[in-house]
């Protein structure tokens, strides 16, 4: 009896011994917790800097959702992405400006400054320069002064794009493209269609060969047959169908450029 108790003391040293140093292995054990990997810099939704200069398209006239016209839709379309978490926007555009009037406006220093600090700057000009050409020859219209005037136009626009890209040189710059208005207003004036294709051209040849500098055409938006009415009631300026429209150009232009994605990968 005495013996079978001796063996049962031992065998309970033996197995308090072993939980012992089980217990003492498992507390010595160092452990950590593991620590939450930052995403990839490129992942990190970035703030982009959009700034309009330009006419009253620029500025969203005959817009009457105020939407911010083809400036205000597309911020909302970038705004979407998930890769942007905000598009802060200065828009200089003037009703009634002309290339020299937006060449002044940029001498100004607060237009300058958010210029400089531009991800993207969108234009429209021109257009107010053909309606010039127009209003002093309405009774005696031809090629002849469009075609004068499209000379000073073309320096004047030179100097507004190298102006640009001398406070910027890496902004993404889009350019919309000038449309024909008066093919309601003025049917019998077919002409403008072929003074409209050649500002239009000249303007594209000035900006082809830089890559983040694009010419949005939308002069087939406003020339198509459409019961649809793409402009405002004073027959000259889009309304809100026909910014959208314009929108949709700009933000699919970015989108097949991949300038989009140019802008996601900068540093902020």
């Amino acid at each position: 009896m005495i013996r079978k108790l001796t063996i049962i003391c031992l065998i309970c040293l033996l197995l308090t011994s072993c939980v012992s140093e089980q217990s003492a292995k498992l507390e010595s054990k160092p452990y950590s917790l593991p620590t939450k990997e930052q995403p990839a810099e490129e992942f990190i939704p970035k703030r982009i800097r959009l700034v309009g200069i330009g006419d009253s398209l620029t500025k969203g006239v005959g817009d009457e959702t105020n939407s911010g016209g083809y400036v205000g839709m597309v911020t909302e379309k970038l705004e979407q992405q998930d890769d942007i978490h905000e598009v802060k926007v200065e828009n200089f555009g003037v009703r009634g400006y002309k290339t020299r009037d937006l060449l002044r406006k940029l001498k100004d220093e607060i237009v300058t400054s958010s210029i400089k600090d531009a991800d993207i700057i969108v234009m429209t000009i021109g257009g107010n320069d053909i309606m010039h050409v127009v209003r002093k020859n309405i009774f005696s219209l031809d090629f002849e002064p469009f075609r004068e005037e499209q000379k000073n136009y073309e320096k004047r626009f030179k100097d507004i794009y190298n102006t640009l890209r001398e406070y910027n040189s890496s902004a993404v710059i889009i350019y919309v493209g000038l449309y024909n208005p008066f093919k309601y207003m003025l049917p019998q004036l077919p002409e403008i269609d072929t003074i409209i294709k050649e500002w239009n051209t000249a303007t594209q040849e000035i900006i082809k060969n830089d890559d983040k500098a694009v010419f949005v055409s939308v002069e087939q938006i406003f020339s198509n047959e459409s019961d649809e009415r793409l402009l405002y009631k004073d027959e000259f300026h889009p309304n809100e169908i026909g910014y959208s429209l314009i929108a949709d150009k700009v933000y699919n232009t970015l989108k097949i450029e991949g300038l989009d994605q140019d802008l996601i990968g900068r540093k902020e």
